[in-house]
C-alpha cells in the first residue's frame, strides 16, 4: 500500500512539474510574440511626402526609383536600385546590364543591374509587381495618377517640384528616414555645403570679373526660351558660388507659358556670361531610335542630342549673336537633362565639374 502511495505521489509531482514547464514555455512564447510585435511596431515609421503619409517598416532593401532625380538621391545615400525608369530611355533591354553605358550621367555609380521599367511617366507595373520591392520612390508630377496602384505593390513616396530651392534636401531627408538611416542625409547635405564653400573661393576671381550670369533653356530659339529663375535649384547652386543670377523680366512671367520670344532676348543683354541648356526631347529624331555607334554611351548621345543642337541653333541666330556675351565669346552650352533633370547632390557635382571646365579650363 505504501508503495502505491509513493508511485501516485511521484506521478502527481511529475504532472505538476510538467505543467509548470509547459506553462513557463507558453508564457515565454507569449512574451516573445508580444516583444516581436512591439519590435515590429517600433520599427515602423510614417514618412511624409507630397501625396500624404506612408508607413515604412524595417530597413527596405529592394528600392525602386521612378526618375533620374530619385536615382540621384538614392545613390547619394550609398544605396543601389533594384529597378529604375529613365526620362529619355535610350536602352531597350529588360535590364541595365551595363549601367555605365546605358544610364546617362549616373550610370558609372550604379553597381547593380537594375530592371528597366521604361519611361518615367509610364513605368511597367507588371515588371514592378514581379520584383516585390520594399519601397518605391518617385515624382508626383509624373506618377501621381498611378499612386494608388503603386501603393498596392509597395510603400510609395512621391514628391513634387524637384527644382524648387531646398526641395532635394527635404526629399533626401525623407528617403533616408524611410531607409532607416536618417543621419546619412545630414552627412550628405553637410558635404554638399562644404563643397560649395570651397568652390566659392575657387571661383572668386571669375565672379569678380564676370558676376552677371544668365541661364537659359531652349530647344529651338525660334520656338522661344525660358530664363532659369534665381530662387530654384540652379539659382541656389550658382549663387552659392558667388554669381548674380539674372532673373526673367517681371512682365514676362506667365505660369501657363514660361517661354519668352526670341525678340525679347536683347532685354537680358546685361549678362556677362550666358549658359544655354538644350532640352531637345524629340525621341523620334536621333535618340531613342538612334543610329549612334554602339560604343557611344547614353550620356554621349544626350550631350549630342541636346547640347550640340542648341549650340548650332544659337550660332546661326542673328539676335543671339548680337548679345554682349556672344560678342565676348562667353556663351556656354550644355544639356537641360543634366543641369535641371537630376536636381540632387550628384547632379550638383556634375554641374560644378562642368563650370570648372567652362571658367577655369580644368
Amino acid at each position: 500500500m505504501l508503495r502505491w502511495k509513493r508511485i501516485i505521489s511521484w506521478l502527481a509531482l511529475s504532472i505538476l512539474t510538467a505543467s509548470l514547464v509547459v506553462g513557463c514555455d507558453l508564457a515565454a512564447n507569449h512574451n516573445d510574440i508580444e516583444d516581436g510585435t512591439q519590435s515590429r511596431v517600433s520599427d515602423c515609421r510614417l514618412i511624409e511626402h507630397d501625396l500624404g503619409e506612408t508607413e515604412v517598416c524595417g530597413e527596405p532593401q529592394k528600392v525602386v526609383t521612378l526618375s533620374l532625380h530619385m536615382l540621384d538621391l538614392l545613390l547619394s545615400l550609398d544605396r543601389q536600385p533594384v529597378a529604375s525608369t529613365m526620362t529619355l530611355n535610350i536602352h531597350r533591354g529588360d535590364v541595365f546590364d551595363n549601367p555605365a553605358q546605358q544610364i546617362p550621367y549616373l550610370g558609372d555609380r550604379v553597381t547593380t543591374e537594375p530592371v528597366n521599367l521604361g519611361n518615367d511617366h509610364t513605368p511597367s507595373l507588371e515588371k514592378l509587381a514581379a520584383l516585390k520591392p520594399d519601397l518605391i520612390i518617385g515624382e508626383a508630377g509624373r506618377n501621381a495618377s498611378q499612386y494608388e496602384l503603386l501603393s498596392q505593390i509597395a510603400p510609395t513616396l512621391l514628391w513634387e517640384n524637384r527644382t524648387d530651392k531646398g526641395k532635394w534636401q527635404e526629399s533626401l531627408r525623407d528617403i533616408a528616414n524611410a531607409l532607416g538611416h536618417s543621419e546619412k542625409a545630414e552627412a550628405v547635405i553637410q558635404q554638399y555645403e562644404a563643397r560649395i564653400a570651397d568652390l566659392r573661393a575657387d571661383f572668386a576671381d571669375v565672379v569678380a570679373a564676370h558676376s552677371k550670369l544668365l541661364v537659359l533653356g531652349a530647344n529651338n530659339l525660334d520656338e522661344g526660351f525660358l530664363v532659369v529663375k534665381p530662387d530654384g535649384y540652379l539659382g541656389e547652386l550658382l549663387s552659392g558660388i558667388g554669381f548674380h543670377i539674372i532673373p526673367p523680366p517681371p512682365d514676362t512671367l506667365d505660369a501657363a507659358n514660361p517661354l519668352m520670344s526670341i525678340e525679347a532676348l536683347p532685354t537680358l543683354n546685361e549678362a556677362d556670361t550666358i549658359i544655354v541648356l538644350g532640352w531637345n526631347t524629340d525621341v523620334d529624331e536621333g535618340l531613342e531610335n538612334s543610329d549612334a555607334s554602339p560604343d557611344e554611351s547614353a550620356t554621349q548621345q544626350i550631350e549630342s542630342h541636346q547640347g550640340r543642337a542648341i549650340q548650332q541653333n544659337w550660332q546661326s541666330n542673328a539676335i543671339a549673336q548680337s548679345l554682349m556675351a556672344s560678342q565676348a565669346n562667353r556663351v556656354y552650352f550644355t544639356t537641360f537633362y543634366k543641369w535641371n533633370g537630376l536636381n540632387g547632390v550628384i547632379g550638383a557635382e556634375l554641374i560644378l565639374e562642368e563650370l570648372r571646365q567652362f571658367f577655369l579650363g580644368e
